[in-house]
């Protein structure tokens, strides 16, 4: 009898221990906001290849000339792979000129978001977010 009290409160421990983790993750809308998506102009300037997601910055120069540096969350490693993009892409174009479509965070200033769709130097399209905007397809892009 102990033996069972034993294995089902070990059972018990593991599925709640699995329920915790897999809330731990935050939803898209949680974090950024899909209505003020918007088009960057930048420089490569590094790349962070790690899950949960992998990140990208980019220096951009605003509308007062001022350079500021954007940190874009994209999906994950594994995911970049299976839409075609390797990490050898970001390196092979670090320095230099790349687009953006990325929606804001909500907090956490201007300069943070989610990154949806990418052109590097190279010109090649890529596929890095959730596409939150609905409609946005990459013929509608300014890029």
């Amino acid at each position: 009898m102990r033996v069972r009290l034993a294995g089902a409160s070990m059972a018990v421990c593991c599925l709640l221990g699995l329920a915790a983790s897999a809330f731990a993750h935050h939803g898209f809308g949680v974090e950024f906001d899909g209505s003020k998506c918007m088009d960057l102009k930048g420089t490569l300037s590094s790349v962070l290849w790690e899950n949960p997601h992998a990140y990208l910055q980019m220096d951009v120069t605003d509308a007062s000339g001022k350079t500021v540096s954007w940190h874009l969350e994209m999906i994950t490693p594994n995911a970049l792979k299976r839409n075609g993009t390797t990490r050898q892409d970001f390196t092979a174009n670090m320095g230099k000129l790349m687009d953006a479509r990325a929606c804001p965070a909500k907090v956490g200033g201007d300069e943070r978001g989610a990154a949806e769709y990418i052109k590097l130097a190279d010109g090649i399209l890529r596929i890095v977010g959730q596409i939150p905007e609905r409609g946005m397809t990459p013929d509608k892009l300014n890029f």
